[in-house]
């Protein structure tokens, strides 16, 4: 059994380095500033959508959305989704962007109201492809009970479809007045790779730092004691210790590639038996401005495959959560770049 656990660990390992170095090559074969993300592909626009329902609640996200538009030259785009199109409510929706417009504006921003008639995600995801956006920062709800993996359903839906990545904050939790430092989980995947390139990039405009995590798992909560089916299945306490130093390693290589970038970046090889938590119970003690990770945001009965870790980050973080949306484009994407 010994031998068969250390040729799983193995395997995993073999996996991370490939992909580490998929990681290593998006991010030497792209520079510069610009960092709208279009599944890896840049984009003419550099504009952040902030959808707006009326309510104070979905206004707070307004803050970031300046912090983040001042420090990467962007220009703010407020949408408003009315159900209906008489003229009466299309001009009270157009008042009430035009006031929020005129507050915030300032400081050379650009700030302009749009309104939409529909079901409110897909004119979300209309405006982002119309634009084209290149980032949207929304407020989600905080969900419980059976809906506690669900980050609300217009947020999910935009989430599952964009293009664009999504900064969705939460109430409660910390408003950063300036984007310092980036928290961003790795595990050596293209998911990863997208998700350290996002970082990157804001980092490049911003002047924050990048801490990296990689959260190791023991293995004897992994379920690998499932292959011994005639018994109770053998533990070996030095698998772990391997695991850590493997990504201790990869790890020491991303965070080399990014300080030969010019950024301040460091990383750290986390052994916790919950990934999400260990995220966030990281990026509190970091103090960390946004945590930059992928998702797939798959629906279904396969939402639990994908999401659960980047769900339960956006529910329980302390600090916003930008996601990048992880599909077969955006893949294909990376690894056309190697």
């Amino acid at each position: 059994m010994r031998g068969r656990l250390r040729n799983v660990n193995a395997a995993r390992m073999s996996q991370s380095d490939r992909s580490g170095q998929l990681a290593a090559a998006t991010l030497g074969n792209l520079s510069g500033n610009s960092w709208a993300l279009y599944n890896t592909r840049l984009m003419p626009s550099n504009t952040i959508l902030v959808p707006l329902d009326g309510s104070p609640e979905s206004n707070a996200a307004l803050p970031l959305a300046r912090v983040l538009a001042t420090a990467t030259k962007a220009s703010i785009v407020l949408l408003r989704v009315v159900s209906h199109d008489d003229s009466a409510t299309m001009r009270a929706a157009s008042g009430d962007l035009q006031k929020i417009a005129s507050g915030k504006a300032g400081g050379g921003l650009d700030i302009v109201g749009t309104v939409r008639r529909g079901h409110p995600a897909e004119e979300i995801l209309a405006e982002i492809k119309a634009r084209p956006a290149s980032m949207v920062v929304m407020r989600t709800h905080a969900r419980v009970g059976i809906e506690r993996a669900i980050l609300g359903s217009v947020a999910e839906r935009v989430l599952e479809r964009s293009p664009a990545p999504i900064v969705l904050m939460r109430p409660g939790e910390r408003e950063p007045s300036r984007i310092q430092q980036l928290l961003v989980p790795v595990d050596g995947s293209p998911g990863g790779a997208l998700a350290l390139d996002a970082a990157r990039r804001l980092a490049c405009a911003t002047g924050a730092s990048i801490d990296l995590v990689q959260v190791v798992i023991p293995i004897a909560l992994q379920g690998v004691a499932a292959y011994d089916y005639v018994g109770a299945g053998f533990y070996d306490p030095n698998l772990d210790d391997e695991s850590l130093a493997d990504a201790t390693t990869y790890l020491d290589g991303e965070v080399a590639c990014l300080r030969r970038a010019g950024l301040s970046a460091g990383g750290k090889a986390l052994p916790a038996p919950n990934p999400a938590q260990g995220i966030v119970d990281l990026a509190e003690a970091r103090r960390a401005d946004l945590v930059v990770m992928s998702t797939r945001a798959l629906t279904g009965p396969a939402r639990t495959l994908m999401g659960s870790v980047a769900n339960t980050v956006v529910r329980t973080a302390h600090c916003p959560v930008l996601l990048v949306h992880r599909g077969g484009d955006s893949e294909a994407s990376v690894r056309s770049s190697n």
